[in-house]
């Protein structure tokens, strides 16, 4: 086995998830840090706050590979008595570095809409709206496939609070209508739901939804469910598998550990 850097690392991980299929502003990539040192722990999270560099830090983790970056808007300054100064300052004391990949590992084949489409058993999958050609592959954000068993959408809420481990959803439509075919989008999906329809849909889930946009849902007979955004966590199991199997392949000595810090900011009651 090869003792790697973070370069090597991220190398692999950009194979799988290029930085050329993000979208257009996503401020993805390298945020915290370096990737010279030598790794050996690698944590893999959610969202970056001070619970997680915490958690890194008890774990010895030198790196962490996050969905949501941690720096989405430019930082006018760093004030280390606030929550996010004391996050940054701690990972540049301890030799942390901080990447993020959100919008191309949403996109990219196995990402985050795949491992959720993939949790609702979904079939038959598609894309629900191409955004890019790379290498000759077609590739989109967003995914539809159909449920192995047609459920009326109670039913599929139901289902779908179960298989994505939340305490609540929100839901759009008729709750006895038959649901078959599924739209998927993890995080914000609220421009979405005329490609859903489009795309014939029966139900979009998503995250983030607006009262307005839940009336234009409404208006065009697509069926919405709401988990939350945080449902997006299934990336943590997902990644660190995902990376664990390239690494070992390419014989790297690295371990991936999965993020215990819940960082749903909702209580539900």
């Amino acid at each position: 086995m090869k003792n790697v850097n973070g370069h090597e690392i991220i190398q692999l991980f950009e194979e799988w998830s290029p930085k050329k299929l993000a979208m257009e502003g996503d401020p993805i990539g390298l945020h915290i840090g370096q990737l010279n040192r030598s790794v050996e722990k690698v944590l893999v999270t959610l969202d970056v706050n001070e619970a997680v560099v915490d958690e890194a830090i008890e774990k010895g983790a030198t790196l962490i590979i996050a969905h949501h970056p941690p720096l989405f808007r430019p930082a006018k300054h760093i004030w280390t008595d606030s929550a996010q100064g004391r996050m940054i300052e701690k990972c540049i004391k301890k030799d942390i570095s901080v990447y993020a990949a959100h919008t191309n590992l949403d996109i990219a084949n196995g990402g985050v809409n795949d491992m959720l489409a993939e949790k609702l058993g979904l079939t038959d999958i598609q894309l629900l709206e191409r955004t890019a050609t790379y290498n000759d592959v077609e590739y989109g954000i967003g995914r539809v496939g159909k449920l192995e068993t047609e459920l009326t959408l109670e039913e599929f809420a139901r289902f779908v609070k179960e298989k994505l481990q939340v305490p609540a959803v929100r839901m759009v439509g008729d709750k006895t209508r038959v649901i078959r075919k599924v739209g998927v989008l993890g995080g914000d999906g609220n421009k979405y739901i005329f490609p859903a329809k489009r795309a014939g849909a029966d139900v979009l889930v998503t995250g983030d939804l607006y009262y307005h946009v839940a009336q234009d849902a409404e208006a065009i007979n697509l069926c919405v469910i709401d988990p939350g955004h945080n449902v997006e966590k299934v990336m943590i199991q997902g990644v660190a598998e995902k990376m664990t199997d390239l690494c070992n392949e390419h014989k790297y000595r690295v371990e991936f550990i999965q993020s215990e810090i819940n960082t749903e900011p909702f209580t539900f009651i």
